[in-house]
């Protein structure tokens, strides 16, 4: 089952879109629209759907900010469609020759998406005929993600660096420290509205990401006193009193799990 919605706040049209294997959708991805430019291009799954809603847009380029499937898995038929031309950072480039492999859960939730060869990488701006977008490294959720940070209009768009001010699961790829380091890059900035892809603030953005910066550092903080003492990454796990989603991190093998946000912490520790 599919649901598709579309809302505008401002300039910003806002196109989500979920899919449910059974029943209706658990998880939505964002897509953003302004001034000719479309940020990502959603999941596979809802393929039909998106390609769909984009008919009737002026859409120039689109731009990636990271590789992950609900976030590409639209590429080719909305570039093909529209004649557009697709940006990325060099890091999203490489990637999207050959992207990694995907667990079943992943293929169920988003589906898989075909590797693109011909993303444009791009400097530190990109600009539409209205708008300046600062383009922001933001890695920790993956190596080649980036923002957009349009200062005249106070808008962000997080890609992933938000979607909740806690963390249900982690991908066993992700690096805490590295997510923390992004918010705190990120934070000093003027922005009033957050676009993230998967939950966006329309209020009280930064102040919401400072609560998701708190969970990171507190956790942190926590694992590593524990692994300190000598403690293993399982006995942080029940001494932390963490609770694992079972059905998630079977379904990917482990590639999804809570466990996974220690392991990363852990680490972290060990690189330092």
């Amino acid at each position: 089952m599919v649901v598709s919605k579309k809302f505008k706040y401002e300039e910003v049209l806002v196109l989500k879109h979920g899919y449910g294997f059974v029943g209706s959708p658990k998880l939505f991805a964002h897509l953003f629209f302004v001034d000719g430019l479309l940020i990502d291009t959603g999941q596979f799954k809802a393929r039909n759907n998106i390609v769909s809603d984009t008919n009737d847009l002026k859409i120039d380029q689109i731009f990636i900010t990271h590789h992950h499937e609900d976030h590409t898995g639209n590429i080719i038929p909305i570039k093909e469609k529209h004649r557009c031309k697709v940006l990325g950072s060099e890091a999203c480039m490489q990637l999207m020759k050959a992207p990694p492999k995907l667990s079943m859960v992943q293929k169920l939730i988003w589906g898989n998406r075909e590797p693109y060869h011909d993303i444009i990488p791009v400097g530190h701006v990109i600009t539409t005929p209205k708008h300046s977008f600062d383009v922001i490294p933001v890695p920790g959720h993956a190596p080649d993600m980036v923002a957009l940070y349009e200062p005249k209009k106070q808008w962000l768009f997080a890609a992933d660096l938000f979607i909740n001010t806690y963390i249900g699961y982690f991908l066993d790829t992700e690096s805490i420290a590295e997510q923390i380091a992004s918010i705190k890059h990120i934070l000093p900035l003027d922005f009033k509205v957050m676009f993230c892809s998967h939950n966006p603030q329309l209020k009280n953005a930064k102040q919401q990401l400072a609560k998701k910066l708190d969970f990171l550092e507190s956790t942190f903080d926590n694992v590593s006193a524990l692994h300190q003492k000598g403690h293993t990454a399982i006995q942080i796990f029940k001494e932390l009193k963490l609770k694992e989603n079972w059905p998630v991190k079977i379904a990917s093998m482990g590639y999804l799990s809570k466990m996974n946000m220690v392991k990363s912490i852990i680490r972290d520790i060990q690189k330092k």
